[in-house]
């Protein structure tokens, strides 16, 4: 795990030093440097001539004068050689003026480069990059939640790239608000390809999709720009994991068949809280102390030990009440998927053969899907319910 995580260490130092250096050539600074090379070596083959006859204890060789003409034009000017014959005075006039205007346009041109990459990043023009960061893509009024939540699950500081259509003082704003997290930001329409690889999307652990109001955008078009956005990330990163939030239920089914890992409906529970209030108030307080972030308890999902499987809920139960985990409240299990093989009886009928050879005949793969899992939330299963070695448990504590 260490020998990976310097992996990406290494890799994420490589990648902000070769945008550095593009940076630097853009600005010409590489054309720069050899100018001052060449001065330099031209000055050392100068005052060497000048001074090896008369100042032979100063400049004994070629290596000498050139570490004397090193010296002289970054203005350090430590003393131990100096040249004594006039010639080689006025190359030293020559290589101090030199270095006062070289010095002064070197500093002048890192610091423009480095200022101009800040304003750039304000901006959202600048490039991210990052690597298992999470790509936030839209806004609405529901993201400043998110934002706190973040800052307060992990009790890390996170890496958060923001990519919607909001004014660069927003997000200076944000910026300045939320300093538990670094947040970056990429302006743009977070539906094409260019601006997800902006923000490093290929190199990100996790993205959320939000139904996005920033800019001119509406949720009237929210769902489309998901579903778009979607399909441009899962192609840019296979392996991602993808939560979108959609406003029309419909449209949760186009977002499945983009792999999409959780699809959470707009103001979904909103019907829920507020039927619920007419029979108990206290259930909505309830809820509320569940979902909030500031509450003493959170919900978790955690792995089961090993010695629980084959074990029984009740039995699991147990184990996080004594251990002071919390309250085990269901369990997370990953089933395989039914195919049309499982359904089909193994004697060889003649409607089964009639089956599968037109299904292989229209090139249909029965087992293509044998392998995916899918998941399945238990909530409270019942005492007997046998732990699986792919189970996984909820947890309030």
């Amino acid at each position: 795990m260490r020998k990976k995580i310097k992996t990406v260490m290494k890799i994420g130092l490589l990648h902000r030093a070769k945008d550095l250096y593009l940076d630097l050539k853009k600005e010409k600074l590489p054309n720069l440097l050899v100018i001052v090379l060449i001065i330099v070596l031209i000055g050392g083959a100068l005052v060497f001539a000048a001074e090896v006859r008369k100042n032979h204890s100063m400049f004994s060789d070629f290596f000498d004068a050139f570490w004397w003409a090193i010296v002289t034009i970054t203005t350090v000017g430590y003393g131990d050689k100096y040249p004594v014959t006039p010639t080689g005075r006025v190359l030293a006039l020559f290589l101090m003026f030199m270095g006062v205007v070289t010095t002064s346009i070197l500093s002048g041109t890192i610091a423009s480069i480095f200022v101009d990459r800040k304003i750039r990043e304000g901006k959202g023009l600048q490039d991210v990059s990052l690597r298992n960061h999470l790509v936030l893509c839209g806004w609405n009024k529901n993201t400043e939640g998110i934002l706190e939540g973040l800052g307060k699950i992990t009790g890390k500081k996170q890496e958060v790239v923001l990519v919607n259509a909001m004014d660069s003082e927003e997000f200076q704003t944000l910026a300045s608000k939320y300093q538990d997290i670094d947040l970056r930001f990429v302006k743009g329409d977070f539906t094409h390809e260019s601006i997800l690889k902006k923000a490093s999307i290929a190199n990100a652990r996790v993205a959320i999709l939000l139904a996005d109001e920033s800019g001119d955008n509406t949720l009237d078009n929210a769902d489309e720009r998901t579903i778009l956005a979607s399909l441009a990330i899962k192609s840019l990163s296979p392996d991602i994991i993808l939560s979108a939030e959609i406003v029309n239920p419909e449209n949760e089914q186009h977002l499945k068949r983009a792999n999409v890992d959780d699809i959470i409906i707009y103001g979904e529970f909103n019907g829920f809280l507020l039927a619920s209030s007419t029979l108990s108030s206290s259930i909505p307080l309830l809820v509320k102390e569940l979902l909030s972030f500031d509450g003493k308890n959170l919900l978790k999902n955690i792995s089961i030990p090993a010695q629980f499987v084959g074990k029984t809920f009740f039995e699991l139960a147990e184990h996080f009440l004594k251990s002071g985990e919390g309250i085990l409240i269901g369990i997370l299990s990953e089933e395989k998927k039914m195919t049309l093989d499982d359904i089909l009886s193994e004697d060889s009928s003649a409607i089964d053969a009639f089956i599968k050879r037109k299904f292989a005949e229209a090139e249909i793969n029965l087992y293509e899907n044998e392998e995916k899992e899918e998941l399945k939330i238990k909530l409270n299963p019942g005492k007997d319910y046998t732990i699986r070695d792919n189970d996984s448990a909820f947890v309030l504590g």
